[in-house]
């Protein structure tokens, strides 16, 4: 009798432990759940937010286009049109430091503009691709002096300017420094060299010697950030709208010059801007024919922001068209510390 207890006081503590078990597991599990479910919550709002952001950036930049504005009347007219009373706390009259944002989107000068929506808001900037260099347009003696510029090792530029050369060009002959199909054919996970124009710039990242450190600025400067594929015509890089990189790829500046070009660019308007380039250099002051739009969406009560971008034309007066979107965009330029 005694041993049958004894039995089935052992039964009772394993089921016990088991139902322990079970329990926390169950604990956990439902503790897992419910945080999916608001990060879930939280990345599908942000993501909306960003969306907003987006359309509201290309709306101003429809308006200035229907009215007949540009980087040298924004001043005059633009900023005192109704463009407010999307964001929280916004008039629907913007003078003062509205003007002077919304002046930032339609320059297209890569500034970062943040407005509040709803539970949250949104940072927005609006960069020309004309600001940009064509890695499909660029010759060979711009592209090596771009990489010198830069400050890249000189070894290394050799290999970067050629094996783009030999990855955008529609032969099969091999430069000194370059690689074609028995390169890439050989590779662990094979494919074969394009020998055709780069149709998006993450395609950089096919290309021998373009690591995704190199590409996305953690080893330097950031090619991504450097050329695009959108803008066209070969009238060069337009200083007008150029990034600090850019501008010093172009003209070969040190950073020490370049930003402060860059901040008496900001902080000029009308007419003044004309006399801040180098004489030669491509300047356009007309509203960017293809832009790309990022914008991040952030809540205020948590800490997951989500990024979306497109590339967009403007096509006559009152439309545009989407050339790509990116519904979730990693990494990238961070734009100044939120306030609060």
């Amino acid at each position: 009798m005694r041993n049958a207890r004894g039995i089935v006081l052992i039964l009772v503590l394993w089921v016990m432990m088991v139902l322990t078990v079970l329990a926390g597991e169950l604990a956990r599990s439902m503790r897992i759940e419910g945080r999916t479910t608001d990060v879930y919550q939280q990345d599908v709002a942000t993501y909306y937010l960003a969306t907003a952001g987006l359309h509201r950036a290309l709306y101003t930049i429809l308006r200035a286009q229907q009215q007949g504005q540009n980087a040298l009347n924004t001043g005059d007219g633009l900023g005192q049109q109704p463009f407010g009373g999307f964001g929280r706390g916004q008039a629907t009259g913007a003078t003062g430091a509205e003007e002077e944002e919304v002046d930032v989107w339609v320059r297209g000068d890569g500034r970062w503009k943040k407005e509040e929506f709803g539970e949250g808001g949104y940072w927005v900037r609006v960069l020309d691709e004309g600001g940009k260099i064509n890695i499909n347009e660029v010759d060979e003696a711009y592209l090596r002096q771009t990489f010198a510029n830069l400050k890249f090792d000189m070894e290394f530029s050799q290999l970067i300017v050629d094996t783009i050369q030999d990855w955008r060009d529609s032969d099969s002959l091999v430069r000194l420094h370059g690689a074609e199909n028995d390169y890439y054919l050989g590779l662990p996970i094979p494919y074969p060299a394009k020998d055709g124009f780069f149709h998006t710039p993450e395609e950089l990242l096919l290309v021998r010697g373009v690591t995704p450190a190199l590409f996305h600025g953690r080893e330097g400067p950031a090619l991504r950030d450097l050329f695009t594929v959108y803008n066209s015509g070969g009238s060069g890089v337009n200083l007008a709208t150029a990034s600090p990189l850019v501008l010093q790829a172009a003209t070969g500046q040190d950073t020490e010059m370049i930003a402060e070009l860059i901040q008496r660019r900001n902080e000029s308007s009308g007419a003044n801007l004309a006399g801040l380039f180098p004489q030669g250099g491509n300047v356009n002051f007309g509203l960017p024919q293809i832009v790309t739009i990022e914008s991040i969406g952030y809540r205020n009560d948590g800490d997951i922001t989500r990024r979306v971008a497109a590339v967009v034309q403007r096509q006559g007066v009152n439309s545009f068209r989407f050339l790509r979107w990116q519904d979730r965009v990693e990494g990238g330029e961070k734009p100044p510390q939120q306030d609060g």
